[in-house]
């Protein structure tokens, strides 16, 4: 919960602001789609006293981030909260050189082509084209998704330094409770997959009708790391298909990014 990582990180650096993390935390809890949210959800979603949910809420209606719907006495994200993502994609030279590639792999496919940036423990979806093949599965630019149990997720931390990756996986470790022994499975499956051929498969693991394969792309100029999935419903995209088609498509996607971005 955010109130107890908080807590956690002030006690281990003096120059850590709690008030900032505090009001970005509330930020941070809106959820794409679901509209106004009250006081009451913030406290539980973000563990924080409903007193201190009540002032962030306040101070970020009056600096514009927030908009009160004063007929429910509930809150959602003004446009404001915008330009504070703008400029990092604007900025994304992954991003900027991946749209065009994954709209022509999405076109060819049939499938929908995601790119996906670090937010925590979850993947932040950054760049999204939806194929045309019908899916249970639809997420557009903003949408979370768990880091552990996804390709997207597990490509990423596939991507990273050992001692990177291990530090996730202990967090992972620590959140995930009773079900750590089936994520850590899960993810040395996957793991494997990545050395053998270049991209892990989440096939069921994490909403069970949805399959995709997931490979991480870096800019070689800064070192900044994402990853893309590429995927849909089970019953339209087999674990073989996966394995045989789109997973080998995904790779050339990523290298051929990763040589538009630069050699570093």
């Amino acid at each position: 919960m955010i109130g107890e990582d908080l807590e956690d990180q002030s006690e281990k650096d003096r120059h850590f602001v709690t008030s900032l993390a505090r009001g970005l935390g509330i930020l941070r809890a809106f959820k794409p789609g679901e509209g106004a949210v009250g006081n009451n959800e913030l406290a539980k979603r973000t563990a924080l006293p409903r007193s201190t949910v009540s002032r962030l809420t306040s101070t970020l209606v009056q600096l514009g981030y927030l908009i009160h719907r004063e007929d429910v006495g509930r809150y959602e994200p003004s446009p404001a909260v915008l330009s504070l993502g703008y400029a990092v994609l604007a900025n994304s030279r992954i991003r900027l050189c991946a749209c065009p590639a994954m709209r022509e792999m999405s076109r060819q496919t049939g499938y929908s082509v995601a790119l996906g940036a670090r937010e925590k423990l979850n993947m932040l979806y950054v760049e999204a084209v939806r194929g045309s093949v019908s899916s249970t599965l639809v997420l557009d630019v903003g949408s979370y998704i768990p880091m552990a149990t996804t390709s997207m997720g597990r490509a990423f931390l596939c991507g990273l330094k050992e001692e990177e990756r291990d530090f996730l996986l202990d967090n992972i470790r620590r959140h995930a409770g009773a079900d750590w022994d089936r994520i850590k499975r899960g993810f040395e499956a996957a793991q494997k997959d990545y050395t053998d051929y270049g991209f892990c498969i989440s096939a069921g693991e994490w909403q069970r009708a949805t399959s995709a394969v997931g490979v991480p792309v870096r800019d070689n100029n800064n070192g900044d790391m994402m990853s893309f999935n590429c995927g849909g419903s089970a019953y339209l995209v087999s674990e073989e298909k996966l394995r045989e088609e789109i997973g080998p498509q995904l790779v050339a996607l990523a290298r051929g990014v990763e040589v538009m971005c630069g050699p570093g």
